[in-house]
């Protein structure tokens, strides 16, 4: 379960302006709910000329500040600092996007996300706009009149640990175990202003560029959009191949690590806000080669994953559990005794790599390896970590041995790979 404790701070604890609503709400399309954009309230109409956009279709998120981020032990180190983020108010979808038939549209890439809303009239969440729908804002906590320790709710459902009663992902306080083994259309999670499934399912793609490095508290952002421009995009809220530290709502994904469940939903705004003052992220390769040192390479997947060594636990080497890998790659074994790869990775920096071999070996009673991403072994690069400048790093040796987890057997604690496209 995610504890939020450690990241209140009084400083955090922004005033809350007041939300004044007018005499009389209009509804003109006559739908029976008043516009949203003039009554600013909960359960009003996202788009008043439009009777087939109601609060079933898209919920509207009121103006104000919420706090962004997390400092929990699970939170990686581009969560931080927790900071107070200034909204205007805007809508988002109720429910992830479906295909045709009524399925969740799971694969989907985010230039056909993005246009894919652009031609609604409206345009991906940007990240904060997301946390926000997931979190709640500041008017919700104890304080209504300002930020308070109870406005950092872990999970869009609150603070409840997850399960497959709360989210469709991969349950991990044991054996890690799937809710259902794909996405589906359902309501297991309904956050503050009433959207579904902000959490599992499927990742979801949000509108900025990704940066480890965009969160700041002064000046303090208002609207952001991210960085102006980069080479990852973020997603956000787990999926259901995903850990339980994946539904915490403060989780970042970027597009170096994106499979098969990946998904969206659309938002409607009126204030485009700024991009925030960062460079745009540079990235480099760490190239190497993996070898099979319990003999050749076999199976369905090779994973080859790379954490920020900030990440890790203690000198273990390994990444503490809940903290999202910064890049992930998968290569396609046949039996080669070594296998060449090179992994994108932002510049100046310190990484663990670590690679886990898929052989579709079922877990045994009692067996060691839970999580079947790792059922053909594991491996550490010599020499971990592995500091990175602004040029490419190359003669890594990777080598993979069945049942070499930490202690003998199991696969780093991380989040596990992605499903395959």
């Amino acid at each position: 379960m995610e504890d939020l404790s450690s990241s209140w701070e009084p400083s955090l604890a922004a005033v809350v302006p007041p939300i004044t609503e007018p005499g009389t709400c209009p509804d003109a399309d006559g739908d029976g709910a008043a516009d949203a954009w003039t009554c600013n309230r909960t359960g009003t109409d996202c788009d008043d000329k439009d009777p087939a956009v109601n609060p079933t279709t898209e919920r509207w998120v009121p103006p104000g500040p919420f706090l962004m981020g997390s400092a929990s032990t699970h939170a990686g180190t581009d969560e931080g600092p927790v900071h107070v983020v200034q909204l205007s108010g805007y809508c988002v979808d109720v429910a992830e996007k479906t295909d045709a038939a009524g399925a969740v549209l799971e694969g989907v890439t985010w230039e056909t996300a993005e246009s894919t809303c652009r031609a609604l009239g409206r345009s991906l969440p940007t990240e904060a706009q997301w946390e926000k729908a997931a979190r709640g804002g500041c008017e919700l906590g104890a304080d209504r009149a300002h930020c308070d320790a109870g406005d950092l709710r872990p999970y869009p459902w609150g603070s409840d640990a997850p399960s497959c009663e709360h989210a469709n992902h991969q349950v991990s306080t044991g054996a890690p175990t799937l809710c259902e083994g794909s996405a589906s259309v359902g309501v297991r999670n309904t956050g503050p202003y009433g959207h579904t499934e902000l959490a599992g399912n499927v990742w979801e793609w949000v509108a900025d560029w990704y940066h480890p490095r965009v969160y700041h508290r002064e000046p303090a952002r208002v609207d952001p959009r991210g960085p102006a421009s980069g080479s990852l995009h973020v997603l956000r809220g787990g999926g259901w191949n995903t850990f339980s530290t994946n539904m915490r709502v403060a989780n970042r994904l970027t597009s170096n690590l994106e499979g098969g469940a990946s998904g969206f939903r659309c938002a409607r705004a009126r204030v485009e806000g700024s991009f925030d003052a960062v460079e745009p992220l540079r990235t480099t390769f760490i190239r190497g080669t993996v070898v099979g040192g319990d003999g050749p390479l076999v199976g369905s997947a090779l994973y080859v994953t790379a954490f920020a060594a900030a990440d890790a636990v203690g000198g273990s080497g390994m990444a503490a559990p809940g903290r999202s890998p910064v890049a992930e790659l998968k290569l396609t074994p046949a039996g080669e005794a070594s296998l060449p790869f090179a992994i994108e990775v932002p510049v100046e920096g310190s990484y663990l790599v670590m690679v886990a071999l898929d052989a579709g070996r079922p877990r045994t009673p009692g067996g060691k390896w839970a999580a079947p991403a790792a059922s053909g072994g594991f491996g550490m690069a010599e020499g971990n970590p592995l500091a990175v400048g602004t040029e490419a790093l190359g003669g890594v040796k990777v080598t993979v041995k069945h049942d070499a987890g930490p202690g003998g057997g199991g696969p780093p604690p991380g989040p596990p790979p992605p499903a395959p496209k």
